[in-house]
């Protein structure tokens, strides 16, 4: 095991190593390759990622670290080749660090940044967030400047740095983002919908349903949406929600539950919706329906994504203001 290089710029370098089982704290210390005499950094790290400043361009450092465990100081880690800082020519040709955001989908995050003239493609390497983990290219060549990265279960979160193509091979890569982890789906909303036959939803216009986790999974807000087609309210409401939804359907995702009279009353009507529904034949849609206590159509209850509890018993009639709702949601 040893320390791990994961950013380098002109005045700073930032650097990783394993965790060590039932440390404390970690003492870090660094030297120039020009003393012999280590320069003590921190000895109250509290955790395995830390950032050095103030350094020279174009110099050459090393650092060690030991674990405190037990009041004990391990023995130290370092590694065997010098870390190099950038020089001040090529961190003015590094772009940006990347923005990372949640893609309103299970266990994904939305990877954006600046475009960058002349580049003829994008670089995207990623790291897990945890002690001692290394950069893995994902992608090689990305002719935009934003991709979705999908099935991120680390509870640590993850870090990107971006470079462009068509350069010299020792153009830097970017400073690397703020960790950022994916949201799964909660257990909270888990729970509301443990009735589900088994465990799907359906989307029109989809042949085959849809797991739970991939349907709500990553959502702000799950809103539950009673309504018919026999109801003119109802059909008067629809497009309205469905316009907004269609913008917003990153953070939010709506799910149908059917006061129709029959199956075919229901194909029908759910055939112009854009969103989910629970199945007409699955016991679970009168289960749900029963929970939330509908007595009146149309009728939008919002259930917070990371909780599954209620915020709002009825949106109709309200502005949909995902600010409010999330001041409802503290």
């Amino acid at each position: 095991m040893s320390i791990t290089l994961i950013d380098s710029r002109s005045t700073a370098l930032t650097v990783t190593w394993p965790a060590t089982e039932g440390a404390l704290r970690y003492i870090l210390e660094y030297r120039s390759t020009k003393t012999e005499d280590f320069t003590l950094l921190s000895e109250k790290l509290g955790q395995t990622q830390a950032r050095k400043k103030n350094l020279t361009p174009s110099h050459h450092y090393f650092f060690r670290v030991a674990a405190v465990v037990n009041d004990t100081i391990g023995s130290w880690m370092t590694h065997a080749e010098a870390f190099i800082t950038l020089s001040n020519e090529m961190e003015e040709t590094s772009m940006a660090a990347p923005k990372v955001t949640h893609a309103g989908s299970n266990q994904a995050l939305l990877i954006s940044w600046t475009k960058t003239e002349e580049a003829a493609g994008y670089e995207l390497a990623m790291r897990e967030n945890e002690g001692g983990a290394e950069w893995i290219i994902i992608a090689p060549s990305i002719t935009g400047t934003e991709v979705k990265k999908k099935n991120l279960v680390s509870k640590f979160g993850y870090q990107f740095r971006v470079r462009p193509n068509g350069r010299p091979n020792d153009t830097p890569y970017s400073p690397l983002s703020d960790a950022a982890v994916a949201k799964g789906l909660s257990q909270g909303i888990e729970q509301f919908f443990r009735c589900l036959d088994d465990g799907t939803l359906v989307r029109s216009g989809l042949p085959t349903p849809v797991p739970l986790a991939d349907a709500l999974g990553g959502k702000e807000f799950v809103l539950l949406y009673a309504s018919a087609h026999w109801c003119p309210p109802c059909r008067q409401f629809t497009p309205q929600l469905a316009s907004w939804y269609k913008m917003n359907r990153k953070e939010v995702e709506v799910v149908f539950l059917s006061c129709d009279h029959d199956s075919n009353g229901f194909k029908s009507y759910f055939a112009t919706h854009p969103w989910m529904a629970v199945d007409y034949d699955d016991d679970a849609r009168d289960k749900i329906m029963g929970a939330i206590k509908v007595s009146g159509i149309p009728r939008l209850v919002v259930l917070s994504g990371s909780t599954g509890r209620i915020i709002e018993d009825n949106a109709v009639g309200k502005p949909f203001d995902l600010n409010r709702w999330r001041s409802l949601n503290t």
